[in-house]
């Protein structure tokens, strides 16, 4: 049988949603269909976006789902395997991104038709989809459900196996593939560039930048982040530029407003041009209390950003050696504080490590490399 050469996404979300798992599917649907391969992406219709779609040559196809809750996963879930099945000529493999209700319809038809399937599992340690699916029974009979199916796992970090153990699927094949960057798209400014787009955000002078870019949530513990910087020398001597959009967006900025600062935080709100926002910075800041692989924190090492994060999650494995940045516990106001007067300390230290971070994506998490791994997966497995 010869090697596969098309491919059916199959998410949840998709462009122009635009989170870590949808950014993923996108890029290497993106680089697959470059490479010569017909992908198909099959996603959740959503109010005002058309039916049927092209989003940067990938083509992509809406799934009736109405409602909300369960019966809108219910729904989408039937939908998705009534396409599998209708478009059974147009793919050999099935991609599902993320375990969630479609997965098992892409299981059943992988079975019914005799297609490969591979899912992608997501979130960090403790609090990502395998966890949460644990605390329901919904949740629990879709992890039993996966384990009978038995389709290809994939994790973006080898911390995420003990989710797998945890949830009863670790008999299951699974490869670690890390997320993955179009290192053309997202590279460093130059020296000419970067004051200039400081300048677009309204930042003015040379002080350091440090960046955040995700979701407003409360496990990215960005209130406790602040906390130490309302007490750091990087109150007075640097700038925090919080970029993103959540639940948490109105408490956070009452608590700058309450600290007193104001001067030294700026609230981007969701950035569509993320390559200039990252140029524009010195150092990527992430303090979750847990994270997988950040596409966030790759992106910003791509365009040489320095990197402070928490040891939690994927970031330990791709900063350990501490060339391209520097790893702290999120609850370690004491290593956080470190850290801010380090990169303040050393005006060079930001540059340096900037550097390094280029060199480890190139080597390891370019989206060519993603994309090669997983042609090998989805014609012969882990």
């Amino acid at each position: 049988m010869s090697a596969p050469k098309s491919v059916l996404m199959l998410t949840a979300s998709f462009y122009p949603h635009i989170g870590g798992t949808e950014r993923q599917a996108l890029e290497l649907s993106k680089k697959l269909v470059k490479d010569g391969w017909r992908v198909l992406v099959a996603t959740r219709r959503l109010h005002g976006l058309p039916h049927t779609d092209s989003v940067e040559g990938v083509e992509v196809r809406r799934l009736f789902a109405p409602f909300s809750g369960l019966p809108n996963s219910l729904c989408f879930l039937v939908s998705s395997f009534v396409f599998l099945i209708a478009r059974r000529a147009d793919y050999e493999v099935i991609h599902v991104h993320l375990a969630s209700s479609p997965a098992l319809a892409a299981c059943l038809a992988g079975k019914m038709l005799r297609r490969r399937v591979v899912v992608k599992i997501g979130g960090g340690r403790g609090i990502g989809e395998i966890a949460v699916s644990r605390k329901t029974f919904w949740g629990r009979l879709k992890l039993r459900l996966l384990a009978w199916f038995g389709p290809q796992l994939t994790v973006v970090d080898e911390s995420l196996l003990a989710e797998l153990r945890a949830g009863g699927l670790e008999n299951l094949p699974c490869a670690v593939v890390p997320n993955g960057v179009d290192c053309e798209v997202f590279s460093p400014s130059s020296a000419e560039q970067k004051p200039v787009l400081r300048m677009n955000l309204g930042i003015l002078g040379s002080k350091p930048v440090f960046l955040f870019a995700g979701r407003l949530a409360r496990e990215k513990l960005l209130g406790p982040f602040l906390s130490v910087w309302a007490k750091s020398q990087a109150r007075n001597k640097a700038v925090l530029v919080i970029a993103g959009e959540g639940p948490l967006q109105k408490e956070l900025k009452e608590q700058v407003m309450s600290l007193g600062l104001y001067s030294s935080v700026l609230f981007a709100g969701a950035c569509r041009d993320m390559p200039s926002l990252y140029r524009a910075a010195d150092v990527f800041v992430l303090p979750s209390v847990a994270e997988g692989l950040s596409n966030a924190m790759l992106e910003s090492m791509a365009c040489g950003l320095a990197v402070m994060s928490t040891s939690e999650g994927g970031a330990a494995g791709v900063l350990g050696g501490g060339e391209a940045g520097i790893l702290f516990h999120p609850e370690d106001e004491v290593a956080i504080n470190s850290a801010l007067d380090r990169f303040i300390s050393e005006p060079g230290l930001s540059r340096i490590m900037g550097e390094a971070a280029r060199r480890v994506v190139e080597r390891q998490y370019s989206i060519a490399q993603v994309s090669d791994r997983m042609k090998q997966i989805y014609s012969s497995g882990a």
